[in-house]
């Protein structure tokens, strides 16, 4: 190879740093593919070609690869903030998932609702493109590895939709995906599905423009939940901010202060139809605590547990 073009060729990696020191987890980029490969006759073969309208075809007993793009053509930076810096001899790739959109009460549902260990709700403001009628999420279910030096490339963008609170619960939200804590058998049976179904339906009464019920608006203003007390006395933490309480209508303007009689009154409510759900006789009893995290201590994080669910 020749000298002068070797050199011409090589990536500027103070270019590269100076770039990367721009971009943070739960940031947007333009460039990325999930890439799936297989051997054999493979369900997710199948759904990806129909959804990509290639031909219906049996894979082969060979080795298969198949590369797909986001369909807005955006893809989250999942890599964490340290990791991202890294030089490129040492960490040389992002490890980014597409986002995808989903419609306004499904987006509801992950917004609201108990997390999803697959799909994080993305804020609906305009930092995004915008599809009609749909609301985006970022899909963890496909994950892949970005060059770094790939960035250099004058058609790749960077997005910052995220606040920092959201960006620190996206974080949050991908290390859950791989560390959540399983329940004892008992609740994940009788007690913790009959209770996010009925936080998922009042999730879907919010997004529908349904708020009279004040569960309903502490279910909108929930961002995250947590589980406390025991496998026999559930407590359902919903964390709410001085934002999501604003906008929820459960903040009181004048004393500059949350709503605390309307909130109190939505977590009795809530409560009630948690323990309606429940089997009679097994001895179960649950509440509904809504905590900030200027209310919630260190020691209560570490001993509650964040609340996945499986969907």
């Amino acid at each position: 190879m020749n000298e002068n073009v070797a050199q011409h060729s090589a990536p500027d990696l103070r270019r590269v740093g100076q770039i990367l020191k721009t971009i943070g987890q739960g940031d947007v980029i333009s460039l990325g593919a999930v890439n799936i490969v297989g051997v054999g006759a493979s369900a997710a073969w199948h759904s990806i070609a129909e959804h990509e309208g290639m031909p219906e075809r049996e894979p082969g007993e060979e080795l298969w690869s198949l590369s797909i793009e986001s369909d807005v053509e955006w893809y989250v930076v999942i890599t964490q903030d340290c990791d991202i810096v890294r030089d490129p001899s040492i960490e040389p790739c992002l490890v980014v998932c597409p986002i995808k959109y989903v419609p306004k009460q499904e987006w509801q549902r992950f917004a609201s609702g108990p997390t999803s260990p697959r799909f994080f709700a993305f804020p609906d403001s305009n930092k995004l493109p915008g599809l009609d009628g749909l609301l985006p999420v970022a899909d963890l279910r496909f994950v892949t590895s970005v060059d770094k030096t790939a960035i250099l490339h004058e058609s790749v963008r960077v997005l910052h939709p995220l606040s920092a609170p959201q960006r620190a619960g996206f974080g949050r939200w991908v290390g859950a995906r791989y560390a959540r804590v399983p329940h004892p058998d008992n609740l994940e049976r009788d007690v913790l599905p009959k209770a996010a179904k009925i936080i998922r339906d009042l999730a879907a009464r919010y997004a529908a423009g349904d708020r009279k019920d004040p569960e309903v608006r502490l279910v909108g203003a929930t961002s995250s939940w947590y589980l406390g007390g025991n496998d026999k006395r559930v407590v359902f933490i919903p964390l709410i901010s001085e934002a999501t309480a604003k906008a929820c209508g459960l903040w009181k303007a004048p004393s500059v202060d949350f709503d605390h009689h309307t909130i109190e009154t939505a977590e009795k409510r809530l409560a009630s139809k948690i323990r309606a759900s429940l089997p009679s006789g097994a001895g179960y009893a649950s509440n509904v605590s809504a905590r900030t995290l200027q209310s919630a201590s260190a020691a209560d994080l570490l001993e509650w547990s964040e609340w996945i669910v499986e969907n």
